[in-house]
């Protein structure tokens, strides 16, 4: 299989050459932005699907962060984990300020203990 880079330059390269066959190329002032644009546009794309497609939300489990709210059995809460907000829920009572440590999720709450 072709990397992943790969394919919008080709997509690329096919649709200049579209573009020069039929004659819509025809004026560089125009024609060299929208390309730039074009490409840098494409680059972009393939760097968040390459980024975002081998991520997890549960690589959380094991991380260490702080809670910024008060958690308890009944009462959810928000924590802090690799910089990112979250809310949480835990079977011990967490005072605010304390850290904790990830050890679940449930739907997008992450389960938490103190550390």
């Amino acid at each position: 299989m072709a990397h992943p880079v790969v394919i919008p330059i080709i997509v690329l390269i096919v649709l200049i050459i579209i573009l020069v066959i039929t004659g819509y190329i025809s004026d560089p002032i125009v024609d060299i932005p929208s390309i730039a644009l074009l490409g840098f546009l494409s680059y972009r794309i393939t760097y968040v699907i390459i980024k975002t497609r081998k991520r997890s939300l549960y690589e959380y489990v094991g991380k260490v962060g702080k809670a910024i709210e008060d958690i308890g059995p009944s009462k959810t809460g928000y924590v802090i984990v690799n910089g990112e907000y979250w809310k949480a829920t835990s079977s011990d009572t967490i005072v605010a300020g304390d850290e904790i440590v990830v050890i679940g999720m449930q739907e997008l709450k992450l389960v938490v203990k103190k550390k």
